[in-house]
């Protein structure tokens, strides 16, 4: 693994894992003796990028080398997306040959849903090139784009030969994203491999293989990024960078906070929190300060709702709080901000219960005990800085999560382990839904580092974990879970977020013959990313992969709903995460 990703061990779950090796690919033969220059009278006819014949067997030189590689191709990814043709022929070399991705004829057109059409390119005839006719035909496809948004060569699989002269064979998943002429947005992606030579220490692309391409589109635009515009485009420092150092903040919370009909918007962020007031002309005021929820910053999980049944939305905020050795308290305990009815806010300090120091990351309310009074249940993580976790596959030495019961909208009451759900699992996201229909909510648990959790609501205050017994034992890094009714049958199934990785994917394959075959699968689950559990029988079952269509990469707080009202429940996922050291460092 790269060393500025080596460095982020919070919600890096592979961390181990990657550290460990890299994968190989397939065809055979060596690698023709190109060179000179690449006029089209001394293009080969063909192009087959070979396999080294005498491979680099060596687990960690292996693993240096592909992920010397992978960050390589970003540096070039992010040229591409800057349509900076120039620059990224530099990662070409002068004898470079490959197949021109231009004027390909169509294999397929498939209709998909929301007007969108795929289109699959015929790569059974291709055309090779040098390096000037390579990149223009890449300008062929996205030099009208409006939009380039994203560019990414990742590497999915590589393997070198061994001796002094260095070469290898690179798979890789090449994706465009941006919004084309009309306005719509347009995928392009596909398949290839790279013949990769490095020569006075520096990396050159000498071949090109395409083994897929297709391109998908839509006319008009679904969605419009209006934040700007609305005015809640707000942007801090990139984490990493000298005064972000912590990436623990995180996460909103929306609702109609003054009573107006209009939803408003609440960010905890790092130095300050803010507050989004709506207008009716579609915009929003930042207000956070005269409504009383500018401090104290560094808040984690929000979460709107009603403490006192007044009939306002009052707002609980997750912190990091924690005890020293001493007894002191450093850091925050979670906050209650009540609601005056006209959505100005009272930080209450007094004795209210929640001085309790957790290491929250998220909130759910949920009135767990059928009082008529919705409690609040966080979900405790870990302090990395301090100890970091003890397994990636079953840690265990995370902080306590929270249970808070709301007595009568005058206090709380922690009562996570009497009830049964406090553990210690480096908990990250909750969610609550009487999944049973036996008239109170149970509580699905999201885990980093290990198996996630599922607790039955027994109804007397308690719960049960029944994760096993229902088919919830989720290995990964959990980072978000959902409850919805996604094949339309009445009961609610479940959809949980985790982190999928394809540099952990590409390494652990490379493990298969050195661990025993029930570590492997545990460890493959770690980057297998997300998960659908349909309500089946007394349980559930996972879908396979490649059945669900889940994945969205290193995934976070899924939303399901019916976006296009059509019926049927469909996904919201956010991905993605940023070292800081390179904008395209994810």
């Amino acid at each position: 693994m790269s060393s500025r990703l080596s460095r982020l061990s919070a919600p890096l779950g592979l961390c181990f894992a990657l550290s460990l090796c890299a994968c190989s690919e397939e065809p055979a033969q060596q690698p023709a003796d190109q060179g000179g220059s690449s006029s089209p009278a001394e293009l080969p006819l063909a192009i087959e990028v070979p396999k080294p014949s005498e491979p680099v067997v060596h687990l960690e030189t292996v693993e240096d080398l592909s992920e010397e590689i992978a960050d390589w191709l970003l540096d070039f990814s992010d040229k591409l997306r800057r349509r900076d043709l120039s620059a990224a022929s530099e990662w070409l070399r002068e004898d470079f040959a490959g197949h021109s991705i231009a004027g390909l004829g169509v294999a397929q057109e498939t209709a998909l849903e929301l007007d969108a059409v795929r289109t699959e390119y015929d790569v059974s005839a291709l055309e090779v090139v040098g390096r000037g006719d390579f990149l223009d035909g890449i300008e062929e496809h996205i030099g009208a784009w409006e939009t380039m948004d994203s560019v990414i060569w990742k590497t999915k699989g590589a393997e070198f030969q061994s001796g002094r002269e260095r070469w290898g064979k690179v798979k890789v998943w090449m994706r465009y994203i941006g919004t084309h002429a009309s306005g719509g947005r347009a995928s392009l992606s596909g398949y290839a491999y790279l013949l990769v030579r490095k020569e006075r220490a520096k990396w050159g692309i000498e071949q090109f293989e395409l083994t897929s391409l297709q391109l998908e589109r839509r006319e008009g635009p679904i969605f419009t990024n209006v934040a700007t515009s609305t005015g809640v485009a707000h942007q801090g420092l990139r984490f990493g960078q000298p005064g972000n150092q912590s990436y623990a903040w995180n996460g909103s919370a929306s609702a109609d906070v003054n009573g107006d009909g209009l939803w408003d918007v609440f960010h905890p962020s790092d130095g300050r929190n803010f507050l989004y007031i709506a207008t009716p002309e579609g915009t929003f005021v930042e207000e956070a300060e005269a409504r009383g929820v500018l401090q104290p910053d560094m808040g984690t999980g929000a979460v709107f709702f009603d403490f006192d049944n007044d009939g306002d939305q009052d707002l609980f905020v997750a912190h990091e709080g924690w005890l020293t050795d001493e007894g002191e308290l450093r850091g925050q305990t979670s906050k209650l901000y009540l609601n005056d009815g006209e959505g100005v806010f009272a930080l209450v300090t007094e004795d209210i219960g929640l001085e309790v120091p957790l290491v929250g990351y998220s909130a759910t309310t949920f009135d767990y005990d059928m009082d008529g009074w919705l409690d609040v249940y966080v979900c405790g993580y870990g302090r990395l800085e301090a100890e970091h976790n003890n397994s990636w596959i079953d840690a265990t030495n995370g902080k306590p999560n929270g249970l808070f019961r709301n007595i009568k909208g005058e206090r709380f009451e922690e009562v996570a382990e009497q009830a049964g759900v406090q553990a210690g699992y480096w908990s990250y996201a909750s969610a609550a839904a009487d999944y049973d229909l036996d008239g109170d909510l149970d509580l699905y648990v999201a885990n980093d580092y290990g198996l996630n959790r599922f607790y039955r609501n027994e109804g007397d205050g308690t719960f049960a974990e029944v994760a096993e017994e229902l088919g919830l034992l989720d290995r990964g890094n959990g980072m978000g879970v959902s409850f919805g009714d996604l094949n339309n049958d009445g009961l609610l199934d479940i959809y949980v977020a985790n982190m999928s990785s394809t540099a952990g994917n590409r390494i652990l394959d490379r493990l298969k013959d050195e661990v025993d075959a029930e570590t492997f699968e545990m460890l493959k689950k770690t980057a297998a990313g997300n998960t659908i559990f349909i309500r089946s029988g007394d349980g559930f079952e996972a879908l396979p992969l490649e059945a669900g269509g889940v994945n969205a990469s290193w995934a976070w707080a899924p939303i399901l709903c019916d976006f296009d009202l059509d019926g049927r429940t469909d996904i919201f996922v956010t991905n993605g995460f940023v070292t800081g050291e390179l904008a395209h460092d994810t």
